[in-house]
């Protein structure tokens, strides 16, 4: 990865000594040896499986497509795990997966020593849209507030929150790794850790199913609905104050005026 991405990424820690908080960083491998003529979600899905059978939770699977029409994989894949499963996960080199040698090598997120296996161009960069599972937000804030924080963490996402995580739409790889390295770390005030990042659905989708994405729907819709109407009263009580503030003036410069008018009949006896 270009080292001026991990200095950006970097520029935003504010606690990243903390070792309760650093416990959740993430850690990047290579891996070579499977299948290159599988699909891409097929080799993903293949490779979490291959860990979660070794007591393993792969964050997240990448296995990088060197075509337009997305049927030639790279040779050199990456997976992505927690700090304290990096070792563990290095000691599986040489393990077999559906007849298939693996390799895998250590591969730190401010090396870039394999950036020539991932260089393609710009557009294809903007490979399908992944989503990631962060938490560390304060989700107690209003729906629209956690979205817009979640935003200037992660630049050109698109965030959804549903319950206490908060979904992040990032496309490109070099997007998504940022999330990545800024997991276990605090970054705008928050200690986020990104919990996974979404596999691909068969139908190329990003990983959310449908009922969760009507799920938030819903809850987005009752909640702009909820406030619309805290907002409507907000303005008829403000509206009802101003007009009894009005009539109070009034009936106390008609008090005023009436006293004067008595006082001038007085002095005119």
């Amino acid at each position: 990865m270009d080292a001026s991405v991990i200095k950006g990424v970097e520029g935003l820690e504010l606690n990243g000594s903390d070792a309760a908080i650093r416990k959740s960083s993430i850690r990047r491998i290579a891996v070579e040896g499977y299948d290159s003529s599988s699909r891409k979600d097929v080799v993903e899905e293949g490779l979490r499986k291959h860990f979660a059978s070794r007591g393993i939770k792969l964050i997240h699977a990448f296995a990088h497509e060197l075509d337009f029409n997305r049927t030639i994989l790279c040779r050199c894949g990456l997976i992505y795990v927690n700090e304290e499963d990096e070792e563990k996960a290095l000691t599986f080199d040489g393990s077999d997966m559906g007849g298939r040698i693996l390799r895998f090598t250590a591969y730190p997120f401010d090396s870039n020593r394999l950036d020539h296996f991932f260089a393609t161009p710009e557009a294809q960069d903007k490979y399908r849209q992944r989503v990631l599972n962060v938490t560390g937000f304060d989700t107690s804030l209003a729906e629209d507030e956690v979205e817009e924080m979640a935003r200037g963490v992660f630049p050109g996402s698109y965030c959804s929150v549903l319950e206490e995580v908060v979904f992040v739409h990032l496309r490109g790889k070099d997007a998504v790794e940022k999330a990545l390295i800024l997991s276990g770390r605090s970054a705008g005030g928050f200690n986020l850790v990104v919990n996974a990042v979404l596999p691909l659905r068969k139908d190329s989708g990003g990983g959310v199913s449908l009922a969760r994405i009507l799920a938030m729907a819903e809850r987005t819709e009752a909640i702009r609905l909820a406030k619309g109407k805290r907002t409507k009263a907000a303005r008829l009580a403000k509206a009802e104050r101003a007009k009894a503030a009005r009539l109070a003036m009034a009936e106390k410069d008609k008090a005023i005026l009436s006293e004067g008018n008595q006082k001038s009949i007085m002095t005119t006896d």
